[in-house]
Formats: structure tokens, sequence, C-alpha cells
């Protein structure tokens, strides 16, 4: 496909609409040239799309309301003309960005009444009804919201794994190449850390929580994550997470040490109850390891976590329903699914292999949200990401009252981090600017 553009201002944004009907490979070649000028209070947008079955040509206007601008008004008409052309609409129409719920709360910043938000997605973005009805519901389980100048999550990365899965794109390395790293790497972030709670004294800021991510935390040595952890210790921190994901290094001496450092939440990840997709994605463990791995946690009074993907190769429809049933039966406090996403540096973006259906990952999607609302979960936290097969999402769902806070003020930006370890990413956030 070719996009020629008049001009070059929002080429990043027609990219986005143009790679929603595109996602893997390319049967027919299609060329599309975009001509737009503003008069005023009037975009026009003329766009001709040439394409191996001929030429079709759309003039689409729209007048620009205070809050919407130029370069959104723009994207909404390449989306509307690509849907026209391919007789295709996408389930969160033209919205790219990887927060829908942080800009519904913008929107109610802004005066836009609760009741008013589904209007405003379906005519500004072509949102779906059922899209807009999971952000409103997804509000809704999130209230209320804490805010603070003196607030502060505290997340530390542990970029190690026990083998390196093919849609990974994190900085991170399978123990076995890097063993000589782990204890350097432990020595230097202990270090860091130790920076970051000097100024966390001098700012009197309060931890509110506490998440420890990788990789797989729970991947290296004992005593090295035992050195880590004594270095964690917030005793008015809410909530202190732990991820536990790989279920083959998941033992009983890591959660005696978890549970002795105050640990209150960790997960345990299967991505799927399928043999044959763990082992095309490079897990090093089995469905059974899984099930083992979690009954042993679940002794602990932990808060689990469980994730699985929907759109994994080898999956079929079937076996992702099994997942969601297995899990759903297992009950744990969190379930997330997650649409997969083709992320540029992984081993799939790089292989170029057209190995996924991605006709049936928006039923496995559907699936899912109507088996966990059916049996007592509810959703409580969102987001998405660039090359997401289907142009869908990711889901965290909650039973009881058990959400994850550090997933939600992350996503929705209500929280500064301070973040240690490589790759880790600090955030300051500034409530008075928004």
């Amino acid at each position: 496909m070719e996009l020629l553009l008049s001009c070059y201002d929002y080429q990043y944004e027609f990219f986005d609409i143009a790679r929603e009907f595109f996602p893997t490979s390319i049967d027919n070649t299609a060329v599309i040239n975009v001509n737009y000028k503003t008069i005023e209070n009037l975009l026009t947008t003329s766009i001709d799309i040439n394409a191996e079955n001929g030429k079709k040509h759309y003039d689409l206007s729209y007048e620009i309301t205070p809050i919407e601008t130029e370069k959104k008004r723009c994207k909404l008409a390449l989306y509307d003309a690509l849907s026209s052309y391919f007789d295709v609409s996408l389930p969160w129409g033209c919205l790219t960005g990887i927060r829908p719920t942080k800009l519904a709360y913008d929107l109610l910043k802004k005066g836009i009444k609760l009741a008013n938000i589904s209007s405003y997605f379906k005519n500004n973005y072509r949102v779906s009804q059922e899209k807009i009805d999971l952000i409103i519901e997804i509000l809704q389980n999130q209230r209320p919201m804490e805010y603070g100048e003196n607030f502060v999550d505290f997340y530390v990365n542990i970029p190690f794994c026990t083998t390196r899965c093919s849609y990974c794109s994190f900085i991170t390395a399978p123990l076995n190449m890097v063993k000589n790293y782990i204890e350097p790497y432990v020595d230097a972030l202990i270090k860091e850390i130790q920076f970051a709670k000097q100024i966390i004294a001098e700012k009197c800021l309060f931890v509110k929580n506490v998440y420890v991510g990788g990789g797989t935390p729970t991947s290296i040595p004992t005593e090295q994550l035992e050195r880590i952890l004594q270095n964690l210790n917030f005793p008015y921190a809410k909530e202190f997470t732990v991820e536990a994901g790989r279920p083959d290094t998941i033992s009983k001496e890591k959660l005696d040490l978890l549970k002795k450092y105050g640990v209150t939440r960790i997960s345990v990840n299967p991505q799927s109850f399928n043999d044959d997709v763990l082992a095309k994605i490079g897990r090093s463990h089995t469905s059974e390891d899984t099930l083992k791995a979690y009954n042993l946690a679940k002794s602990y009074d932990f808060e689990i976590n469980m994730d699985f993907i929907a759109g994994l190769p080898s999956e079929t429809l079937k076996s992702f329903r099994n997942n969601i049933d297995t899990a759903i039966a297992l009950n744990p406090h969190n379930i997330t699914v997650h649409t997969l996403c083709l992320k540029n540096t992984s081993e799939f973006a790089l292989s170029n292999k057209n190995i996924f259906k991605t006709s049936l990952v928006e039923k496995m999607i559907d699936y899912s949200h109507k088996m966990l609302v059916k049996n007592g979960y509810k959703p409580y936290y969102l987001y998405r990401q660039k090359n997401q097969i289907s142009n869908l999402q990711n889901v965290g769902y909650f039973r009881g009252n058990s959400v994850c806070r550090f997933n939600i003020e992350s996503m929705e930006e209500t929280t500064s981090i301070m973040a240690c370890g490589a790759n880790a990413i600090s955030k300051r956030i500034f409530h008075l600017e928004n």
C-alpha cells in the first residue's frame, strides 16, 4: 500500500490509521492520495483510492469543534474513506491512542457530561457502542480515584527471564545467556533504589504502591531477589506487587520469600493452556506446570493475576475458550486478557510471517468479556498498543475489591512514578496543569 500526502504535517497520524486496515500481510495493493486544506472552521479532505478493482474518490467535510483539532479531523476523514472503501468498521474507529479511558477523564474535566461521552466517541472517533460501553463501565469501576502531588508509586524493573517469548520486545534476556550479569545488575539496582529513596525522603513523598516487574523477577536466584526486596521497605504502601509470571520460576522458596517481605500481589501467567501454543511462542513450561504453580501460590493468600493473549499462533477459538473457562474455574482475583501486538523488535515482527488468524481474535476477545462478566468479573483498566491484531485492546478484570491500584494509576496517569532499573521510566504528574 502507498499513502501519498500533499503535505507531511500529519503523516504519522495518517500512517497509524492506514496500518489499522493492513495489520499483517497485504494481498492487494492500494494507492491512497490525500489532499487537505483548512478554510476557517471548515476542513475538507479529498481522498483518492486506487486499487486493482478501480478508483474511488471521497470528499469529506467536517466542522471543527473547539475541543477537536484539525489533525483529529483529518484522521477521521481518512478513516471514513478507508472504512467506506473496504466496507469495514473497526471497533475503535480512528482512535489510536493507548489510553481511551484517560481521554474520557479529560473530556469530563472539560465539562462534557458522562451521558454525552457516548455520542462524543461515536461522532468524533467512530468508536463502536460496545467499546464505548466498556470505557464507561471501567470509569465507574475505577471510582473513587485518588489524586495528590505528594503521592508516588515505586516501580522496579528486573530484565531477566528463563526464555524470551516470540512476541516480546522488552529489554530482557534469557538467564542462561546473562548469568554473569545478574549480581552486578542487582548491585547497581540497589544503589539506584537508595538514591530514589533519598529523593522521596527529601521531597516528603508518600509511596502508595510498589511494583516489581520485568522480565520475570522470580527468575533470578533467591538470594539476589531477597537483596532487592530488603530495600523496598515502604511500610505504608497499600499494595506490593511482584510479577512471578513464569510458572517455571515459582517455588515454595520464592513464595516464602515474597510473603516474608510483605508482597500482597503476584502474577501467575499462563498466556495459554494449550501446550502447542506455549512451545511455539518459546515458553519453557506446560499448562500442567501452570496449574501446579497456581495451586501452590493460592495457599499463600496472595492476590493473584493471570494473563492470557488472544491471537497467538496455533491458538484456535476452541482452545482459547478453554483458556478462559479454565481460568474462571481457578478463580484468581484478576484476569487480564491481552490482544497480541506485533511489536517492532519481537521475533514475530522480525520474521514477518503471516501466522495470525485475525478473523478469530475479535471472537476470542468477545468470548472472554462475555464469560468473565457472566462469572462475576468486572473490567477495571484497559490500554491499547500500536499494531494490535484486529485493532483491539488489553483489559484487566477483577472480582471482589481486588483491583490492582498500580495498574489504574499508571494507565490513567493519576500518580507520579519513581522507577528504578534498566528501561524503567519515571513519570512526574502535575495535576494543576493536567
